[in-house]
C-alpha cells in the first residue's frame, strides 16, 4: 500500500489538471459567447457643431464625463486602465485616433449603446449611464473631440484573463449591453431644477454609482450610494464636487481625483441642480 500510495497521488492529481483544463474550456467557450454575441442598434444621426463656442462647451462636458483627461488619458490619447493578468488587461482607446476611425454614426452607437461596428458589445464602457446623453450634449462632446489633433495612442485592448473569463460566466462582469439591459433609473425628480440634477446625475455620476444611484462595486473600488448627500449642506456639496474634500475634511482616494480633474468643471447652477435632486433620493 504504501509503495502505491504516489502511484494513486499522481493519478489523483493528474486527474484534478485535467479536470481543470475541462473546466476551463467550458468557462473560455462560454465567455466566448458573451463576447461574441452581437446586438442591433437603430443608427442615430448626431449634429455635430464645429463653431468655437461648441468646441469649448464640448471640452468642458468631455472632461466633466471622464472621456477627456482621465478614462482616455490626459488628452485623449489612450491609456491602461487595469491590468491585472488573472483578471484583465483594459486599454482605453486613443479617441483621436477612433473619431477619424468611425463615422459619426458608429460612434453615437459605441458611446451611447456600448455597440461596436459589426454589432459586439464593449465590454468596458460607462454606456449604461451615456445612454441618457442628449444629442446637444453628445454632439458637442463628439465636436470637440473631432477638433483635436492626432496623437500617438494605443487602440483598444481588452484581453480578459483566467478569473476575468469566470466572472463574465458567472455574471460578475458584464458587457455594455449587458448593463444597460439591467440598469435601473433613479426615481424620478420632483422639480425642473431637480429633473436636471437627475439628468447630470444620471449621465455623470452613475458611471460609478450605479444606474440606480445605490452605489457600486467593481475591481477598483467601491463606491457609496448617492442618498449620502443628504447629509450634505449646499456649501459642503459644492466643496466636494470642487476639491473632492468630503465632510469631516476627509481625502477620497477616488473622489478626489475625480472631482479635482473633472467634477470641478460642472457650473454652479449644474452643481445647485444636482444638490437639489440628490439631497433628497429616496
Amino acid at each position: 500500500m504504501m509503495k502505491g500510495l504516489p502511484r494513486w497521488i499522481a493519478i489523483a492529481l493528474g486527474a484534478l489538471v485535467a479536470l481543470g483544463i475541462i473546466a476551463f474550456g467550458v468557462v473560455y467557450v462560454l465567455s466566448e459567447r458573451i463576447l461574441r454575441r452581437t446586438y442591433e442598434v437603430p443608427a442615430a444621426a448626431v449634429s455635430i457643431p464645429t463653431d468655437p463656442a461648441a468646441i469649448t462647451e464640448g471640452r468642458r462636458l468631455a472632461t466633466i464625463h471622464g472621456c477627456f483627461s482621465d478614462c482616455h488619458g490626459r488628452h485623449g490619447e489612450g491609456r491602461v486602465t487595469f491590468d491585472q493578468p488573472m483578471i484583465a488587461r483594459i486599454v482605453a482607446p486613443n479617441l483621436t485616433s477612433a473619431v477619424r476611425r468611425y463615422t459619426d454614426a458608429q460612434l453615437a452607437a459605441v458611446i451611447r449603446q456600448g455597440v461596436l461596428p459589426g454589432g459586439r458589445s464593449v465590454l468596458v464602457m460607462p454606456s449604461e449611464a451615456f445612454v441618457a446623453l442628449t444629442d446637444a450634449d453628445l454632439g458637442r462632446i463628439l465636436g470637440f473631440l473631432k477638433s483635436l489633433p492626432a496623437v500617438a495612442g494605443p487602440g483598444p485592448a481588452i484581453s480578459p484573463g483566467p478569473a476575468g473569463r469566470i466572472g463574465l460566466v458567472a455574471g460578475k462582469f458584464k458587457t455594455a449591453r449587458q448593463l444597460i439591459a439591467e440598469a435601473v433609473p433613479p426615481p424620478e425628480a420632483t422639480s425642473e431644477e431637480a429633473a436636471f440634477g437627475r439628468y447630470l446625475a444620471r449621465t455623470v455620476c452613475a458611471a460609478c454609482h450605479g444606474g440606480d444611484l445605490r452605489g457600486a462595486s467593481n475591481p477598483d473600488f467601491t463606491s457609496p450610494s448617492l442618498q449620502v448627500v443628504a447629509a450634505y449642506s449646499p456649501d459642503a456639496f459644492n466643496k466636494l464636487l470642487r476639491t473632492g474634500e468630503a465632510l469631516g475634511g476627509r481625502s477620497l482616494p477616488v473622489m478626489g481625483p475625480r472631482a479635482r480633474q473633472n467634477l470641478s468643471q460642472l457650473t454652479d447652477a449644474e452643481i445647485t441642480a444636482l444638490y437639489s435632486y440628490l439631497h433628497d433620493l429616496h
